[in-house]
């Protein structure tokens, strides 16, 4: 079932494919799934967060984080909200929350005020900068201040999936997962989250912290149903109906996994890396 008939676009041109537009429902269940799993060890991430911050989150999603913090920094402080797709976050109305349409990459930083940030954080995010990460870090440092922190979190995805290979749907998961194959094959690096710190580093940032958490849970749960949403939007960018047999076969295998209960599934290596910047 692997999944090798697929379009060599897919490796030049891997793009974001968790855009909202033409499935904005299914986007937003995905994502209130994102924040019932990570929520928790975001906030616990974030508690640097002092009254009187100003705080940028890129890509913020639903904006979740970002509601948090505007509450953290109180009404002396200020959130600024970024994402490409601003669908969800355009229905908060918090006073000191702003939201704006940007992408970290391609727009001035001047719509943000670089050099004006205490804190500049971002969640699964630079994973889909394929091939640019380092790039958008640097300009994400550039929005900081003297002194100001870095936060990062991100996956390592090729140990995902099914624990135990007796159960019966454990061998069709992995031979079409092929220990993050099935990412790479897209153009993605699996194993991106592990090089946070080496980044941070090249990128002039001091004080350096790095740590990396997984949990294993049944099929069924938040995650799997998360990771099942996650991989059928993936496998849907840019296929428009276009999908062979070896594809359909691998995808209901990759699925089927994450939705049946006597499954047990190790989730993604989620990393979380901070760093300072000097001067």
């Amino acid at each position: 079932m692997p999944d090798t008939d697929r379009n060599s676009q897919d490796v030049q041109a891997p793009g974001y494919r968790l855009a909202a537009r033409g499935r904005e429902a299914a986007e937003d269940e995905r994502l209130d799934l994102l924040e019932q799993i990570l929520d928790p060890g975001s906030r616990r991430l974030r508690a640097i967060v002092e009254p009187g911050w100003r705080c940028l989150e890129v890509g913020a999603g639903r904006g979740s984080m970002a509601v948090w913090m505007a509450e953290q920094v109180g009404p002396g402080g200020q959130v600024v909200a970024t994402d490409i797709d601003v669908t969800y976050l355009t229905r908060l109305q918090v006073p000191n929350l702003e939201v704006c349409r940007h992408d970290i990459l391609d727009d001035p930083l001047d719509a943000l005020g670089p050099g004006s940030f205490d804190l500049v954080c971002s969640r699964l995010t630079l994973f889909w900068l394929a091939n640019r990460q380092e790039e958008a870090i640097r300009r994400m440092i550039e929005c900081l201040r003297p002194g100001g922190w870095l936060l990062d979190e991100d996956g390592d995805w090729g140990t995902t999936g099914p624990v135990d290979p007796s159960h019966p749907l454990y061998a069709g998961y992995h031979e079409s997962f092929q220990h993050g194959g099935w990412f790479a094959s897209r153009g993605y690096d699996p194993f991106f989250g592990r090089k946070l710190a080496a980044l941070f580093e090249g990128s002039g940032l001091a004080n350096i912290s790095h740590h990396a958490t997984a949990e294993v849970v049944r099929g069924g749960s938040p995650w799997g149903r998360w990771w099942a949403d996650t991989l059928d939007a993936i496998r849907d960018w840019g296929l428009a109906g276009s999908a062979s047999e070896s594809q359909d076969d691998g995808h209901r295998a990759l699925t089927a996994a994450c939705t049946e209960p006597s499954v047990w599934l190790m989730t993604e290596l989620l990393h979380a890396c901070r760093g300072q910047r000097t001067g």
